[in-house]
Order: C-alpha cells, then sequence, then structure tokens
C-alpha cells in the first residue's frame, strides 16, 4: 500500500479544505511535515487512524471533531461537515476511502447528529471508478490495512512507548508476515475435545447408539481434551509472566549492579542523616546546659577582676589584726555579764582576767576591722575558687559545643557531596524491595507451572487410556470405519501443519531478530542486541562477564529499538524472505506498507536521530513523518536526498493551522 494524498475538511485544528499529496517516488520516498508541539502533526496522525478505523486518541475532547472556529460560528439550526478522504494505491489499484460525520446547532449546543459515514471506492480497468457495496466497505478497508497492524504504521511515537508491552504483538506480526493462514487452519482442526472444530465434529459424528461405555469413554476424553486446553492456557500465561518477570529480576540486578556505588553512597547518605540527629539532639542538649550553668555562676565569674583588684589592695595594705578570730563584741559582753569565762575564769571587775577581756574589746568591730578583713579575704578567696571551678565548667561546655558543631558542619558537608553524587538516580532502596518481590512471584509462578505440566501430563495418559477404550469398542462398528477414516486423515494433516508451522514459525522469528538486529546496530550507538521471544516480545540484551543480560532501558533506547522492530518486521515483508522460506504452493509473502510517524526522534540525540533518519527510506517503500524544526536540524543532512515532498504547519491561532 502507499498513500497518495489526504484531505481533511474541519478537521480539528484544520479549519475548511486541507489536502495534501505524499511523495510515491521510489527514490524519493519521504515526505516530510515540519511543525513544534501543539501545532498539529498529532492531529494529522490521528485523521488517517479516524478515516480507516473511527478510532482517534485525543487527549482534549476526543469525541468532537469539529474544528472549534467552525463550531463557534454556528447558529440554531445550522449544519458543518467534517470528513477525511485518502487516497491509496493497493495490489495496483487505486483506493479513495472516505469518512465522514454532519454536526448540527441545537440550543446553542453543537454536536454529531449521527454515527460517521465511510465510503470506499476503488479504480477499474476502464478507468472508472466504482464505489464498494456499505456491508463491504469496511472488509476492503481491513484487507488494505489490518486494524491490529495499523499501530506499526500509523506509529505515534510519544503515545507508543515500546512494542514489547503490546499482548497482541505475536498476532500482528504473524498477520503481516503471514503466518496467520496456517494458524487459523490449525485451529480449525483443532482438538477432539472442541466440539466446534473438525476434529471434534468428527468424533461427535461416531455412531455410539447403545453403546454406553463407548459414549462415556468419548465424553472422558472430551472432557479431558477440555481441560487440557484449559491448562495449555494457565501455562503460556505462566509462561508469559515468568518471561516478564525474568526480564524486570535481570534489569533490576542490572540497575542494582550498576549503581553499586550510587547504593552504598545511599547509605551512608541515611547513616549521615541518623548520625546528624544525634548530635543536633546533643548539641542543643549542650547548649542549655551551658546557659544553665552561666546563669547559676554569672556573677562570680565577671565579678572576678575587682575582687582580684580587692585582694591585691588589702595584700598591700598593713592592718593590725590581733583579734581573736571570730570573736565579736557580744560574746565578751555576754561573758563577762555571766562573770565566768567558758574556761571557768572567774571574771570579777578589776581582776586580769576580766581586764583582758576588756582590752580585747579594742580589737573587735566595730573598734577594729582587721578582723572583719580577714573574714572578708577569706570569704574572697573561696569566691574565687568557686569561679575558677564555673569557668573551667563553662569552657569545658563551650568545647563541647564547638567539637560537635565542627563535627555537624563536617557531616552537612559530606552529606551536600553525596547528595550532588547521586542528585537525579533513583533511591536504590525500592529497586531492591521490588527485586525481593519479583524473586518470590517468579518461585511462585514456577511452582504453579510445574504442577500444571504435572496435570496436564496426568491428563494425556488419561485420554490415551480413554482413547484405546474407546477405539477398540467403535472398531466393531462398519458404520464408524469412513468416520475413523477422516479423523485419522485429519490428525495427520493436522499434525503436518502444526510441524510445518513450528518450523516456518521458527524460521520467521529467527530472520525477524536477525534483521531487527542489523537495523538496530545502524540506529544505536552502544553494544547491545535485541532479542525476539516466542511471543515476539523484544528485550534489549547487554553482556556481562560474558553472560548475557537484559538491559535497563533508557527512553532513548527504547525508542530505537521499536524503531528497529517495526522497520524489520516491514523490511522483511518487503524483501518476501517468507515466500522463500516454505515449500512450494505456500505463498507467505505480504505487501509492504508505508511508514506514517509522528515525532519519530522525540528523546533521541543527535547521534540517534542521524541514524535513524538514515535507515528509515531504505525499509519502507513510502515514509511520511511529523517532525519537529528542532529535530529536523540533525535529521536534514542526512535525509535530504530522499525528500520528495515537504510541508510546513503554521499555526494561526489555538483552533487554526495551515499547511503550507
Amino acid at each position: 500500500m502507499l498513500i497518495k494524498s489526504l484531505k481533511m475538511q474541519n478537521f480539528r485544528q484544520f479549519k475548511g479544505i486541507t489536502a495534501v499529496d505524499f511523495s510515491c517516488d521510489p527514490e524519493q520516498n519521504v515526505t516530510i511535515i515540519l511543525g513544534d508541539n501543539t501545532f498539529g502533526k498529532t492531529t494529522l496522525l490521528q485523521a488517517f487512524n479516524w478515516c480507516f478505523y473511527e478510532t482517534v486518541m485525543f487527549d482534549n475532547n476526543p469525541d468532537f471533531l469539529l474544528n472549534l472556529e467552525v463550531a463557534n460560528g454556528m447558529n440554531n439550526g445550522d449544519t458543518e461537515t467534517v470528513s477525511v478522504e485518502i487516497c491509496v494505491i493497493h495490489n495496483g489499484v487505486d483506493y479513495v476511502i472516505s469518512r465522514s460525520q454532519t454536526y448540527s446547532c441545537a440550543n446553542g449546543k453543537v454536536t454529531g447528529m449521527k454515527k460517521a459515514q465511510v465510503k470506499v471506492s476503488y479504480k477499474q480497468e476502464d478507468g472508472q471508478m466504482e464505489s464498494v457495496r456499505a456491508t463491504e466497505v469496511q472488509k476492503v478497508i481491513e484487507n488494505i490495512l489490518p486494524y491490529d497492524l495499523s499501530t506499526y504504521f500509523f506509529f505515534d511515537t510519544e503515545r507508543v512507548r515500546s512494542i514489547s508491552t503490546r499482548k497482541d504483538v505475536a498476532d500482528a506480526v504473524k498477520g503481516l508476515l503471514g503466518l496467520s493462514i496456517m494458524d487459523t487452519a490449525i485451529k480449525h482442526i483443532g482438538t477432539k475435545g472442541n466440539k466446534k472444530t473438525v476434529l471434534g465434529k468428527l468424533y461427535g459424528a461416531m455412531d455410539l447408539d447403545g453403546d454406553e461405555k463407548a459414549r462415556g469413554a468419548l465424553d472422558m476424553i472430551q472432557s479431558s481434551e477440555a481441560k487440557r486446553e484449559a491448562i495449555k492456557t494457565q501455562i503460556d500465561t505462566c509462561a508469559s509472566q515468568i518471561g516478564q518477570y525474568e526480564v524486570r529480576k535481570e534489569q533490576l540486578d542490572d540497575i542494582l549492579r550498576d549503581n553499586q556505588t550510587t547504593a552504598t553512597l545511599q547509605k551512608k547518605k541515611e547513616d549521615l542523616e541518623r548520625r546528624l540527629s544525634t548530635e543536633r539532639s546533643t548539641l542543643e542538649s549542650t547548649i542549655s546546659l551551658f546557659f544553665k550553668d552561666f546563669s547559676k555562676g554569672s556573677l562570680q565569674m565577671f565579678a572576678q577582676p575587682l575582687l582580684g583588684q580587692a585582694n591585691d589592695f588589702l595584700a598591700a595594705i598593713k592592718i593590725d589584726d590581733k583579734g581573736v578570730r571570730d570573736l565579736t563584741a557580744p560574746t565578751i559582753l555576754e561573758l563577762l555579764k555571766r562573770g565566768r569565762c567558758i574556761c571557768g575564769t572567774e571574771l570579777c571587775e578589776g581582776n586580769d582576767a576580766y581586764n583582758h577581756l576588756m582590752e580585747e574589746l579594742n580589737y573587735v568591730p566595730p573598734e577594729s576591722i582587721g578582723n572583719t578583713v580577714r573574714h572578708y579575704r577569706e570569704k574572697l578567696s573561696s569566691f574565687s575558687r568557686d569561679a575558677d571551678h564555673i569557668f573551667e565548667s563553662l569552657t569545658s561546655r563551650y568545647q563541647e559545643i564547638y567539637r560537635s558543631k565542627a563535627r555537624i558542619q563536617e557531616w552537612e558537608d559530606e552529606l551536600a557531596d553525596i547528595s550532588i553524587q547521586i542528585k537525579g538516580k533513583d533511591n536504590m532502596k525500592k529497586y531492591e524491595t521490588e527485586l525481593i518481590d519479583v524473586k518470590s512471584r517468579l518461585r511462585d509462578l514456577n511452582a504453579k507451572k510445574e504442577r500444571l505440566i504435572r496435570d496436564d501430563a496426568t491428563l494425556k495418559s488419561e485420554i490415551e487410556r480413554y482413547k484405546k477404550v474407546y477405539d477398540s469398542l467403535i472398531a466393531v462398528s462398519g458404520k464408524n470405519k469412513e468416520t475413523m477414516l477422516l479423523i485419522k486423515y485429519a490428525e495427520e494433516i493436522l499434525d503436518w501443519l502444526s510441524s510445518t508451522y513450528k518450523e516456518k514459525e521458527a524460521f520467521i522469528r529467527e530472520a525477524l531478530e536477525m534483521k531487527v538486529n542489523n537495523i538496530f546496530e545502524q540506529m544505536y550507538h552502544g553494544h547491545r542486541r535485541v532479542s525476539i521471544d516466542q511471543k515476539y516480545q523484544v528485550t534489549l540484551l547487554t553482556t556481562i562477564e560474558d553472560k548475557e543480560v537484559a538491559a535497563g532501558e533508557s527512553e532513548g533506547s527504547n525508542r530505537v529499538k521499536s524503531f528497529a522492530f517495526i522497520a524489520g518486521l516491514v523490511a522483511l515483508a518487503k524483501e518476501k524472505l517468507i515466500a522463500n522460506a516454505g515449500e512450494e504452493g505456500f505463498n507467505l509473502s505480504s505487501e509492504p506498507y508505508p511508514l506514517v510517524m509522528d515525532a519519530p526522534f522525540s528523546n533521541a540525540d543527535e547521534t540517534h536521530t542521524a541514524n535513524i533518519s538514515k535507515v528509515l527510506p531504505e525499509i519502507a517503500e513510502q515514509v511520511i513523518m511529523f517532525v519537529m524544526q528542532k529535530d529536523w536540524r540533525y535529521a536534514e543532512p542526512v535525509m535530504a536526498t530522499r525528500v520528495g515532498k515537504q510541508y510546513e504547519l503554521k499555526k494561526l491561532s489555538e483552533t487554526h493551522t495551515v499547511l503550507q
């Protein structure tokens, strides 16, 4: 199929009639449409999808296709039409596919009147256009480009992130490469357990009248076959899930292995954060104790210089101090009043003892300050010792605070450095947790798969046993001999088809993987390989220590992988390798299809863009790309000679874009 032209009327941003012709020149097979984001590139791609299949993928109001400027200008009773027309060449025949929908305005609201109408016409040998009957229209479209395959040829790079996530990829590949017919034939012959298949119907046609044992054996066979089919489905599901989890396990192992340094740094970061938290608490406590000690002893400490001066002054002057330490005038007077000293000596006025005490009154305060000074100096000495202790305590606290702040600063600097090193990198702990979960699921799934395989083997033995009983019982009936012969023929055909299909499918998958890798090597500047499993799931592999493991995929590498798969798929069909792979009589070839791509270089670096640009024109007979200006700078030098048509989108407003 080659796409000749596209014509739109009032389709989203494209007000009025917008027409574009595409290059069908085999030497200049590329059509470029330039436009930045919101200019209408995605709308162009969706126009193809809507015209062919009546499906669109718009983020904003996807069900309303009429241009908003046109809609806003409508009055009650007015009608307007949205339409898309595509002209293609398929198998040498010109086709025109058109889809349209009428919108009306009522009570100030614009809505679609009916379901969109689709028409298909084709050019006859005499040059006249012939319309396809309405009942055959969608069948013709599916014959030109099956809907299941459309994703691979109408490729929205921003929306389709990975081919490997598509569940229907196997059927799509088989359809494009010509295996669907054989697959359908195998399913048509089927099993004896399915009453709707050829074998099921033949077994059901057996004459079992009056033979309850034979009927019972057949029922058991069919019941067991049905169970085996269900088990086979479960085994396939398990195998698919195991494959997905194994890929993820390898990816996680790869991530953790490649980011071991990051994981170590993250653990160190967590340790530093814990230490910082403890140290900040300790610092807060030490500061609190410092202020507590300061509050209690600040008077002694700050008075120390003045008290030192006083002490020096008192030491420098001579004060007669003949008094008895701690002896006061009241004490002396009390002894004189009692008339007896504490030693027992009688104190009588005029005796020596009395006269001596009277003399002592001259040496006690307030008559003498000598004793008072002595007391003051003793207090001062004690005061100074307390002040020294307080100073030592505050000094010690301050040193603790200083050391704590130094540790905090050091750890904060180290933490900041680690944060810079791991900035933008994922937390490895989440991957470690996920890996544990993946391993657990793999154990459960493998155990389940083994159990299902054992159950299937048991059922197979039962079927063989009941089949022997059944065959021996019905063989005696002449009516059943012809049916048994037909069953034998059907089973032999099924065996041949199954083995041939297996060989061809293996050849196709090997050829596809080889083709995809050849293209991938041209697009990707690295050392990785593409692997395609039995379900056509695509995985990137890398070699570590002589062992191939699933490689972690970036946005860019995933994009190149998807391109390589699509390109390889189209190239394989184009080269008609399938026709040469089988025996005569089986033509499995398919007509190549164009590639229509929106933002093909999104998230690809300069080198990848150049590599993709070099390969794409070679692997498809027609390439139509909607490209951003910034990406075209890198693609144009490589692709310019292959460009047959080039257009540019011009945005007049948020609701009106024109094609120039």
